[in-house]
């Protein structure tokens, strides 16, 4: 059937959000490269109108490349090097998103809608972080970009710096510890507002503490 698709997640139906898939992906196959790369990128949430329906199947995702949409342009900018390895067969980048349902405001704007934005923000972000959680244990990742204050926002609540005392009001980067059948895993996390909407200075300034980790961690790119 011309218009067949799998819901594969309802949990914020209310909110006007569902996980819709042609070819049966659901919300923990959504992440664009090999789930085993060192480094991830989170964005908040993919743009396209309420109700979008996923077209691509799971070989579509790992075969990922950044230039097939401009919003990854910025990521250039930000850091060449970091590019270029996104770009090569070879690659050790993925990206997924905070939220893995379609719209092209956040929260969606439909009529049904009720209660106050940040009431309706907060429950999405719960119900969605979960799944993150398990592709995050799962891939096991050494550096995470976040792109956007909410995906910072719910990492370091979640993933907090391994050191105390630390001044989250103008921390920009830190080291988390997880564990993973028993055995304790690191990831740095990198903190930063929607890498496309910050001037220039500021997106190499990012990229250049981003390599400088890399370097440090000896993270290959």
């Amino acid at each position: 059937m011309k218009n067949h698709f799998y819901i594969n997640c309802s949990k914020c139906k209310k909110f006007g959000l569902e996980f819709r898939s042609k070819h049966n992906i659901t919300p923990l196959d959504f992440i664009e490269g090999d789930i085993k790369s060192d480094i991830w990128i989170i964005g908040l949430n993919p743009k396209n109108k309420v109700g979008y329906i996923e077209d691509r199947n799971k070989k579509d995702f790992q075969i990922f490349n950044p230039n097939r949409h401009p919003y990854f342009k910025s990521f250039k900018k930000m850091s060449k090097k970091l590019y270029e390895n996104w770009e090569s067969k070879n690659n050790y980048i993925a990206h997924t998103d905070l939220v893995k349902c379609f719209s092209n405001s956040f929260p969606p704007k439909i009529k049904n809608n009720s209660g106050k934005k940040s009431e309706r923000i907060n429950n999405i972000v719960e119900n969605c972080f979960e799944i993150l959680k398990k592709q995050i244990y799962e891939g096991k990742p050494k550096l995470i970009i976040c792109n956007g204050s909410p995906v910072s926002k719910i990492m370091i609540e979640n993933f907090p710096p391994k050191q105390n005392n630390i001044d989250e009001e103008v921390l920009t980067s830190y080291k988390t510890e997880i564990i993973i059948n028993n055995v304790k895993h690191n990831i740095w996390i990198v903190l930063s507002g929607f890498i496309g909407r910050i001037d220039d200075r500021n997106k190499r300034r990012l990229g250049i503490e981003i390599e400088e980790i890399l370097k440090k961690e000896k993270i290959c790119i």
